[in-house]
């Protein structure tokens, strides 16, 4: 039995909603499923039977009506997930995962390609629950792709860097808090700039992960306070807890 379906609870098949291409290589996939979510957690999905062995852990983007997911094809895994069509059956393992605080009025987002997927039902449930809170998306991405229209029925100030490096056009006057979720070296230069100027940060980790319970401790990852689950006790971990 394959580490993946080992550990993955029993339940039934889901299927596709909607799978939609939205820029370059990138994708909405949209299943029916479970809907109490908290922004930041992720799900495991799998549409394959025992090749590749694990199934992928994939951030949630929205719940609404179905739940949404926002992904990059980067392997085989993912490139069986961009071939799927409406009513195809998936499995929808989670959610699982700490996820992000929401109780905020005053936030700076900093993501990087795919790493902006947790950032629009993170903005989405901080404004029902304050519609005076102040967002701003800083979103890295190649030149030609056009993940920022992603986020476009939402009321959020979003800063776009097309090439180089997003973590050059970050404003430390405007926001207290930031979170990022990216790149591991765009998520470390946010928090050393925060360090620097005095705010606090946190980071949601995007590692290989077996199981998403926290049983197969594939996903482990040094902290100050010493070998942490990413999928259980994280994905988002204080910055300071990892990077120094």
């Amino acid at each position: 039995m394959n580490t993946a379906t080992q550990f993955a609870p029993m339940k039934k098949m889901n299927k596709v909603i909607d799978n939609i291409k939205i820029t370059d290589n990138f994708y909405l996939l949209k299943t029916d499923g479970v809907k109490n979510t908290r922004p930041g957690q992720f799900f495991m999905l799998r549409a394959w039977d025992k090749y590749p062995v694990l199934s992928r852990p994939i951030s949630i983007f929205n719940v609404g009506e179905h739940l949404e997911f926002l992904y990059q094809v980067v392997g085989k895994g993912t490139e069986i997930l961009k071939n799927l069509k409406k009513g195809s059956p998936i499995n929808v393992y989670g959610p699982y995962g700490n996820g992000f605080d929401i109780n905020v009025d005053s936030l700076a987002m900093v993501g990087g390609g795919v790493g902006v997927a947790p950032f629009y039902y993170l903005s989405k449930k901080i404004l029902e629950k304050n519609k005076d809170a102040k967002l701003r998306l800083y979103l890295g991405e190649r030149e030609g792709q056009n993940l920022e229209s992603l986020f476009s029925d939402l009321p959020i100030d979003i800063k776009v860097k097309k090439g180089g490096f997003v973590t050059d056009i970050i404003d430390f006057d405007k926001h207290k808090l930031y979170y990022a979720c990216g790149p591991e070296i765009m998520m470390k230069k946010t928090h050393e700039l925060c360090r620097a100027n005095n705010k606090n940060s946190y980071i949601s980790l995007d590692l290989r992960m077996g199981c998403g319970l926290g049983a197969c401790l594939s996903c482990s990852v040094d902290t100050k306070n010493g070998r942490k689950r990413s999928c259980k006790d994280g994905p988002v971990f204080m910055g300071s807890d990892i990077y120094e």
